[in-house]
């Protein structure tokens, strides 16, 4: 085994092809400082001479016959992007498990990636490739030209997190396909927790964040704060318009200083022809165009200048408190066109009880009679209650009742961050 290089130092005679054995040669390059997953992967794929790169996780092992049938589909597609099916590693006992080819990557609004369910088209068979709107992170092969014209993953985001949902994204719209291919099996570790710690701000960023701290009570840890920044690059990026969706869900975001400009995004979106996010939605995530025609309000909640937030503890009439707008964990909320419900993240809805008490229960079904609780709709910033006919309010900090609407009571006036359609 070659010992480990840095990019910094790397020796002139190490070339591509094959050793004096006929045996590949294994370059090892490590960072002289920490710089992080995505930078790495970037500065890999530079030093790389193959026509194809393959990003893999270290807590992965190859199954099988992997690598064949990637190369089959890359070898139709030049502009094709492709992830193998990922079996389960159990982080504790090593065992390995079957994953599922009938789910596809996606994510929501607040950037976060989800496995998704899939149908199989007509005479569709489980073992066919199909295309994914993104791949998971950690395994992807694609032609190292294309990746290297499309700028690779974004140079600005930090560490680690979000860059495979924004190549992903940049794949699709500037004239790029994914897809997951069944027939290429690898096991993956799954970890239930980050198997490193995120650094934190540098000392600029941290003079900007204690002042933040003291206007906002800003509460984020450098985990959460790598995440927003990179997440506020890819919606300022590629999102469009469609960017108010995720700061409605992550306010906190918009105090995240970004230190760069969007010129040469600017210039690579003109010179490949991208397409703008809208024709993604249509074309690609149609689920996640379904989200917008859910709710007719969705984001943070807010009375006057708190915003209304489910902390997580188990008394149903203490879990909801008003609390500083910009906290990143702020209860997001979702005002269901279909059902009236109004729902957090958690799937707990707003209701009412037998004596008219304020509560936030387990969200009922619409087929049962006590559904009825759980129902309200807008009129102008005023949520009433379908059954009551009252309105929500808060009459002291940190109290939510029901009282007869006062349309211009400010204790009676709550804001989504975001509004579907036009108030009633």
């Amino acid at each position: 085994m070659m010992p480990a290089r840095t990019v910094e130092t790397l020796f002139e005679d190490l070339r591509p092809g094959l050793g004096s054995q006929g045996r590949p040669w294994f370059f090892f390059l490590t960072n002289q400082r920490r710089k992080g997953l995505i930078w790495s992967r970037n500065m890999g794929a530079i030093q790389a001479s193959g026509d194809y790169v393959l990003f893999l996780d270290s807590h992965c092992e190859v199954n099988e016959g992997w690598l064949e049938p990637l190369l089959e589909r890359l070898a139709l597609k030049p502009n094709l992007a492709v992830s193998p099916v990922l079996d389960l590693i159990d982080p504790v006992t090593l065992g390995y498990k079957k994953g599922n080819e009938l789910l596809k990557g996606g994510f929501d609004w607040s950037l976060h990636f989800h496995w998704l369910k899939r149908d199989l088209a007509n005479q569709e068979l489980p073992e066919h490739p199909f295309k994914s709107p993104v791949s998971s992170g950690g395994v992807l092969m694609m032609s190292r030209k294309w990746f290297l014209k499309l700028g690779s993953f974004n140079s600005n985001l930090k560490i680690w997190g979000g860059e495979s949902i924004e190549l992903a994204i940049k794949l699709w719209l500037c004239g790029g396909q994914i897809e997951i291919v069944p027939c290429s099996r690898i096991g993956h570790i799954f970890r239930r927790h980050h198997a490193f710690d995120f650094p934190p701000h540098s000392h600029e960023q941290q003079q900007q964040h204690h002042q933040q701290e003291e206007e906002q009570e800003l509460e984020l840890s450098p985990a959460q704060a790598t995440y927003l920044h990179n997440s506020k690059i890819i919606a300022e990026s590629w999102l469009d318009d469609y960017k108010n969706m995720f700061y409605a869900l992550k306010p906190a975001a918009r105090r995240i200083p970004l230190n760069h400009t969007f010129h040469q995004l600017h210039q690579l979106r003109t010179e490949l022809q991208c397409h703008r996010f809208d024709w993604y939605l249509r074309h690609v995530s149609p689920e996640l165009s379904l989200m917008l025609y859910e709710f007719a309000a969705t984001g943070t909640l807010r009375n006057e200048d708190r915003c209304l937030h489910h902390p997580g503890v188990k008394d149903s009439r203490q879990q909801l408190i008003l609390v500083n707008c910009y906290r990143d964990d702020i209860t997001q909320w979702s005002l269901f066109r279909s059902t009236g419900q109004l729902s957090t993240q958690r799937e707990f809805c707003l209701g009412v009880d037998l004596h008219q008490e304020v509560t936030l229960k387990p969200c009922l079904r619409m087929n049962n009679t006590a559904s009825m609780s759980q129902q309200w709709h807008r009129m102008d910033t005023h949520l009433v209650h379908n059954e009551t006919h009252l309105c929500l309010e808060n009459p002291v900090q940190d109290r939510l009742v029901l009282a007869p609407c006062r349309w211009h009571a400010v204790s009676q006036s709550f804001q989504f961050s975001l509004e579907m359609e036009r108030q009633t």
